[in-house]
């Protein structure tokens, strides 16, 4: 299910990321193999890094 949101939004440009997931969340993720589907950009361990990293890469899209 993950896995199908995560490509519903890419098709309309958006992307999905998770901040300061918690033990349980990210278990439950592994045990259903949708934890890939964030990649190495879509968890962040705090809201602010999140928010900081996704201007950064809006900055370097002209």
């Amino acid at each position: 299910m993950m896995n199908e949101l995560r490509k519903t939004l890419e098709n309309r440009s958006l992307q999905l990321v998770l901040a300061n997931p918690t033990g349980s969340v990210m278990e439950k993720l592994h045990r259903s193999n949708s934890l890939e589907a964030f990649g190495s950009n879509g968890l962040y361990l705090t809201v602010g890094e999140a928010v900081a990293d996704i201007k950064l890469s809006w900055k370097a899209k002209p």
